[in-house]
């Protein structure tokens, strides 16, 4: 615990997809976008970036190279550092890798020689792979950078703009990232949440109008839905949670909860012989049944994914709504619109 708090703050990067058709063409798109993230970096708009450009080689450029080395007169150079080091009293078993990289530069000039690939000179047990990975796939035209951004991406604005920031003009590049995808998704998340939550709906007062068989009963269920997702929702703005792919989620429990936690009370007030016994009998396994699933769900606030996080606590706080709304205004609701059941109660006890 105590070295996780000493450690710098992390989030979740940005991640930039870019395929190359050819390794000059790889090299060129990391040059570009490498230049152009550093003027974002340099200007604020990005923490910071890390990309495979050093690993992506131009053959061009090795060409060129390979054609001024042409030009030398290697067996001249070997002599003329030989006979330099027997002139000042050295000994050439000590300057042999000097002689060696002689050797190797004359045999890259050959130009049936294939050009080096630094894949083939990294050991395959060496564990720098592990870095090389992170930044490659399998084909090895296909490559990753990663962007830090000033803020967790949280917002479905902060998404727009990175994805006008970061691309760069004649580059072919997919953004993605966890959280980068659940902020591009919001809009999306948010109109699946009003189709799929209002059939459900639909389906739910239709099912209660069947069950209860009275508009009085249905209506105050109906309004005790409504007043626990809109204690729900307010509550949410209050905190500041913001909705993303997963927390969406919640409002379709919660609303199930709430039709579940009606279902027993009202049934109960209808079907009872003895009020206060079956009332009290009723509503403390629903008030335990409650305060447990809140619990559960606000445990999943300590996670330390924000999505995981926000799903629990938005899932506690629709719960206990739904609670709150069960006991306090269903209750008092059915007994105000319902009173001759417990004049009759009486009566038949007495």
């Amino acid at each position: 615990e105590a070295i996780m708090h000493k450690m710098p703050t992390r989030w979740e990067p940005v991640l930039a997809i870019v395929h190359g058709r050819n390794p000059q063409e790889l090299h060129d798109s990391w040059q570009k976008i490498a230049a152009h993230w550093s003027k974002l970096q340099a200007t604020g708009k990005i923490k910071s970036f890390s990309t495979p450009a050093a690993l992506c080689l131009s053959p061009n450029s090795m060409q060129r190279n390979r054609e001024r080395l042409s030009a030398m007169n290697f067996p001249e150079v070997r002599q003329t550092l030989g006979e330099t080091l027997d002139a000042e009293g050295f000994s050439r078993d000590s300057f042999a890798p000097a002689f060696t990289l002689l050797d190797d530069l004359q045999h890259i000039v050959d130009l049936n020689a294939p050009l080096p690939n630094w894949r083939n000179q990294l050991p395959k047990s060496s564990s720098w792979w592990f870095l090389v990975d992170r930044y490659f796939a399998r084909n090895p035209l296909l490559t990753t950078g990663f962007v830090t951004t000033n803020q967790p991406v949280a917002a479905h604005a902060q998404a727009q703009s990175l994805e006008r920031d970061l691309p760069v003009t004649g580059v072919p590049m997919i953004l993605t990232g966890w959280s980068y995808a659940l902020a591009d998704l919001l809009p999306w998340s948010r109109r699946q949440l009003l189709i799929i939550s209002a059939l459900m709906a639909i389906f739910d007062v239709s099912l209660l109008a069947i069950l209860y068989r009275d508009l009085r009963l249905w209506i105050i269920q109906v309004i005790t839905l409504a007043f626990a997702i809109g204690a729900m929702v307010a509550s949410m703005k209050l905190l500041h949670l913001h909705l993303n792919l997963l927390n969406v989620l919640s409002f379709r429990l919660v609303l199930a909860i709430g039709v579940d936690y009606g279902i027993y009370v009202v049934l109960v007030w209808q079907k009872t012989r003895e009020l206060e016994h079956d009332i009290a009998g009723v509503v403390k396994p629903v008030l335990l049944a409650g305060l447990t699933a809140v619990c559960g769900f606000g445990s999943l606030g300590l996670a330390r994914n924000p999505s995981l996080s926000g799903l629990g606590i938005a899932c506690a706080i629709g719960i206990f709504w739904s609670l709150v709304a069960t006991i306090f205004f269903t209750l008092p609701a059915i007994a105000a619109a319902k009173p001759k059941s417990w004049r009759d109660d009486k009566i038949d006890i007495s």
